[in-house]
């Protein structure tokens, strides 16, 4: 079966070679969607790196592709996050099933392998997995409520994005399902011990500005997180999540040696405090 990462990419310079290093053996295709010099709103930004980066990763099996979407219209989903990714999705069309990576998130090789597995064995429509988050550096792990966050990590070929990450399982590729597995579209979760690593809260006063600014639900954010929170850093801290409303979602910080975290994490180069030896 053939496998496509589907990958966004908007001003995260500092992960682009961790996150692409870890998928490349597992995956057929990456096929990376750029705003470029947009962000999600549309709005224009002043670039970073990130694609160069990208473009000077070695490429041995040529399996990057790339497309810049400058504009948005005419593409199927709800918002600039789902019409990305479907526009991503359309230049690898015969996939069997697409692997949906964020820039910021890590797999490790073993887990992405197992869960590869997995997904060929059993052929469902979608999965989730358990996500480690971490907060300032690689070395504060998020403790969080109940499961924690569980993003959508593979899709079947045949289903659109409709807003964000969150997918259309209605249209053709439903009653295909029925005819294929005899129920409606089913989403599974991995076993909570196979877990990527969600680097989003990881960073420095400017990476965190940048993505406060251009978050693309900035209305769901507490104004005075930055200062009351990310300024006051203590790792002690409680109930710090950044989002007005559910601070509880983080509930504490545990400590994680560099030693303790997946290979593909710890052999990378990181800006100046994102990771302590």
């Amino acid at each position: 079966m053939r496998l496509a990462a589907v990958l966004l990419l908007f001003k995260e310079q500092a992960f682009v070679e961790a996150c692409v290093r870890a998928i490349y053996p597992a995956v057929d295709s990456i096929c990376c969607v750029t705003g470029y010099d947009r962000n999600f709103a549309g709005q224009p930004v002043e670039p970073d790196e990130s694609l160069r980066v990208l473009l000077d990763l070695p490429d041995p099996a040529n399996k990057l592709r790339l497309v810049v979407n400058r504009s948005l219209e005419g593409l199927p989903g709800r918002n600039a996050e789902a019409r990305l990714r479907n526009a991503a999705m359309a230049l690898d069309p015969h996939a069997d099933y697409y692997l949906i990576v964020d820039s910021d998130e890590i797999w490790p090789g073993d887990v992405l392998r197992a869960c590869w597995a997995e997904v060929q064995r059993t052929q469902w429509a979608g999965y989730r997995i358990h996500a480690h988050s971490y907060f300032r550096s690689w070395n504060y792990r998020v403790i969080e409520a109940g499961e924690g966050y569980r993003p959508f990590v593979f899709l079947r070929r045949g289903f659109l994005f409709d807003e964000n990450r969150q997918i259309q399982w209605h249209g053709l590729a439903r009653w295909k399902e029925y005819l294929r597995k005899g129920r409606k579209p089913k989403t599974v979760y991995f076993a909570p011990e196979q877990r990527l690593h969600h680097g989003s809260a990881v960073g420095d006063d400017n990476r965190m500005l940048t993505k406060l600014k251009n978050f693309g639900h900035a209305d769901w954010i507490d104004p005075a997180w930055y200062d009351r929170v990310w300024k006051n850093f203590d790792p002690a801290m409680r109930d710090f999540f950044y989002v007005t409303d559910k601070g509880s979602t983080y509930e504490r910080l545990q400590v994680v040696p560099r030693a303790e975290l997946p290979v593909e994490i710890s052999r990378c180069t990181w800006p100046d405090g994102w990771i302590q030896d």
